[in-house]
């Protein structure tokens, strides 16, 4: 995803807030979110993080991760954005999506309620704030958005910079010289 063909809007959320400060995050991964931020800011878009999504990730954060969290809030291009009147319509219509289907609330899944709703509010702000692409690794939250007719994707999906990517260097020995 160069910055050329980059979204005007899209929404992180938690589980991608977490990965950009987890010692577990791989290097590729770290490389690819790292890459697009720098891709984000190039082209001018809007990275929305919904309120619900920052709630979830200041759970487990240490005071490292509310700095870094703080860091990244200050930038221009990114949007914390409030579950708010827009965002509550966007909610209600996945929600009446849900009801209208089997008649149920939790649209067939498992998933506790409180998840459920969370998931879909995380969604709906996007929705509200024009998000074309949601990164998640929540599979609920990225049925949500193809629900309201966005795109998702991982973040092992995202473009791995050149910067990144290693080459295979090809080993001479003494007899071969």
């Amino acid at each position: 995803m160069s910055s050329q063909s980059f979204p005007r809007c899209v929404l992180i959320d938690a589980n991608f807030l977490v990965a950009s400060v987890s010692p577990k995050t791989t290097a590729d991964d770290k490389a690819r979110i790292e890459h697009f931020f720098a891709c984000a800011e190039k082209a001018k878009a809007k990275i929305v993080i919904p309120m619900p999504a920052v709630a979830e990730y200041l759970v487990r954060a240490d005071i490292a991760a509310i700095e870094t969290f703080n860091k990244l809030e200050r930038r221009t291009f990114i949007v914390v954005a409030p579950f708010d009147r827009a965002a509550a319509f966007e909610c209600a219509q996945l929600d009446r999506a849900a009801l209208g289907g089997a008649n149920d609330k939790k649209d067939g899944t498992t998933a506790p309620w409180q998840k459920i709703k969370i998931d879909r509010q995380i969604v709906a702000t996007g929705k509200a704030h024009g998000v074309s692409l949601v990164i998640s690794g929540d599979v609920s939250v990225r049925n949500n958005a193809l629900r309201l007719g966005m795109f998702t994707k991982e973040i092992h999906e995202l473009e791995l910079p050149d910067s990144a990517r290693q080459t295979n260097l090809e080993l001479v020995t003494q007899k071969e010289r």
